[in-house]
């Protein structure tokens, strides 16, 4: 993955803007566990194997998923239960953006083409200029700030909306 720019998308508004920024609601994020299937599952096993833990994407949340999830969170502080839950959403995403590289991107494409109908996206894990074009689409339709960046809001749509 590229190295991160000096500061996100969020932080960036907050660094230039003299009030405090507006407290946002929290994120409603779903609950992914074992015995699930879909696109969800396969996002969590991308983001999974972007932290080290390899696992065949299927999109099965098998016991391989389950046991490399609570290894997840045991590592990251989080209680190890298996099931991939808010705070376990919040340490799992990465933010990327065009020239990002790796299984994050791809979970990104992968939610783009086969959950949104954004064909024209390949699921290669880099991050080009029909990658950020979808993010940006994506992010229009569903009201988020159109600035082809994946950081935790855009990720938490993919994911939320996913069917």
């Amino acid at each position: 993955m590229v190295a991160a720019p000096a500061l996100t998308a969020d932080a960036a508004v907050s660094a230039h803007s003299a009030a405090a920024p507006a407290k946002q609601p929290a994120l409603i994020w779903p609950v992914v566990k074992f015995g699930d299937s879909g696109p969800r599952v396969e996002t969590v096993q991308y983001l999974l194997d972007e932290h080290g833990h390899k696992l065949a994407v299927d999109g099965n949340f098998g016991v391989l998923t389950r046991f490399a999830a609570e290894l997840f969170q045991k590592s990251n502080g989080l209680s190890p239960s298996g099931k991939v839950g808010a705070k376990t959403w919040q340490a799992l995403i990465i933010p990327v953006w065009r020239g990002s590289t790796g299984d994050a991107v791809a979970a990104v494409q992968a939610q783009l083409r086969y959950v949104y109908g954004l064909h024209f996206v390949a699921v290669d894990g880099v991050f080009g200029p029909l990658t950020e074009l979808a993010v940006i689409l994506f992010q229009k339709k569903h009201s988020l700030v159109a600035d082809g960046i994946v950081g935790k809001n855009t990720w938490n749509a993919l994911v939320v909306h996913d069917t």
